[in-house]
């Protein structure tokens, strides 16, 4: 724990995640060939790239921080030789070390990579975390309170976790199981599946069906909650129920862009969205409001507050302690959910009543054929 009176400091490690992302903070890239684009961002060296200020929590505490750019795509973390990969993220640990942070939140696919943060963890001096427990904790927040908006009965709902066999997947499902009728978990690995299907059933004796097809795992779920590491457009408009609810928690994102002009009778939200406390400057833009960020950023931010400089939230089983934990410390120092975001833009309340109007329009209109 830190003394009251110290501005405890952070850093996070971002990347682009497409050549949108890159072209809104370099103009000149969005001229450029992406194949040309892609190879310069290999070559750049990890840096600083902007300071954190004006975070104050409600209880009066401030912090101070950085971001620190690994500049990577996500094709990168994939097509490049995962010890350069994991070199260059503690490259980015030991920059975060030299500007007097004492806890580094691992963001997008730099959270993936070398046991999901264990390994580059073993090669830092200060705490580190990838900030799924708070990631998970937004999510599950957000994935309910959205689905009363648009009339679904949790206790009588299917739920599908894709991903579920992912540090967030798993515990997404474990945590929703007892709230709903019935769980589908989609993952590539079968095996995987089962096992985690025999955890639940052990740990919460809830029995639930698996699919490593996505059309047909959530083409009758009324809440989908997708959390993967895939390079996005996993979800498509076709596999959707009317009137359902997908909570998209992934980095890039996985439900197509082709479900916001096809389905206005589905609700995507994004997952992880919340309000940070203070007169906060990112000194960046990363596409959000000035007094927003992610949840797992929010993560690193909430333990630097509280002088919590340990490894919270690291490998692929985060436990629904942690999840709880972050939610209570969130909310403490005066961080909540930013409302609700869908592709990109904010839900005003009207939306609500409008999906729910074309849901029914579409289920009247099938019924009817």
């Amino acid at each position: 724990m830190s003394n009251d009176n110290e501005v405890n400091k952070f850093a996070f490690l971002i990347h682009p995640l497409d050549m949108k992302d890159v072209s809104r903070v370099e103009p000149k890239a969005a001229n450029k060939r992406p194949q040309l684009v892609e190879k310069i961002l290999g070559w750049m060296p990890v840096h600083k790239k902007s300071e954190i200020t004006g975070i104050q929590s409600i209880t009066g505490k401030r912090v101070q921080g950085w971001f620190i750019a690994v500049p990577y795509l996500p094709k990168h973390f994939y097509k490049i030789d995962r010890n350069i990969v994991i070199g260059r993220i503690i490259e980015g640990i030991k920059i975060a070390e030299d500007l007097g942070a004492s806890i580094v939140g691992l963001g997008g696919f730099t959270s993936i990579v070398g046991a999901a943060g264990i390994t580059v963890s073993k090669s830092a001096n200060i705490a580190v975390t990838s900030g799924n427990s708070y990631t998970i904790a937004t999510a599950l927040e957000g994935s309910l309170i959205a689905a009363k908006k648009i009339g679904i009965d949790i206790d009588k709902a299917h739920i599908a976790v894709i991903g579920a066999s992912g540090s967030i997947g798993k515990a997404c499902a474990q945590f929703l199981v007892t709230k709903c009728d019935r769980m589908t978990l989609i993952a590539r690995s079968e095996i995987r599946l089962e096992k985690l299907a025999e955890i639940i059933k052990e740990n919460r004796g809830r029995e639930v069906g698996i699919s490593t097809n996505i059309s047909t795992g959530i083409k009758d779920a009324d809440i989908v909650i997708t959390a993967t590491s895939s390079t996005g457009n996993i979800v498509m408009a076709e596999d959707l129920k009317p009137g359902s609810v997908v909570c998209d928690v992934s980095l890039p994102h996985d439900v197509s862009r082709e479900v916001q002009k096809l389905r206005p009778d589905v609700l995507v939200i994004e997952g992880g969205v919340v309000e940070v406390p203070g007169d906060v400057n990112f000194n960046y833009d990363f596409g959000y409001p000035s007094n927003v960020s992610l949840a797992c950023m929010a993560e690193t931010m909430i333990l630097a507050l509280e002088g919590r400089f340990e490894n919270f939230s690291l490998g692929r089983g985060i436990k629904l302690e942690k999840v709880e934990e972050i939610a209570k410390l969130g909310k403490k120092h005066g961080f909540k959910l930013a409302g609700f975001r869908s592709f990109d833009q904010f839900i005003i309340d009207d939306k609500f009543d409008a999906i729910k109007k074309a849901a029914s329009e579409k289920k009247a209109s099938s019924q009817t054929i």
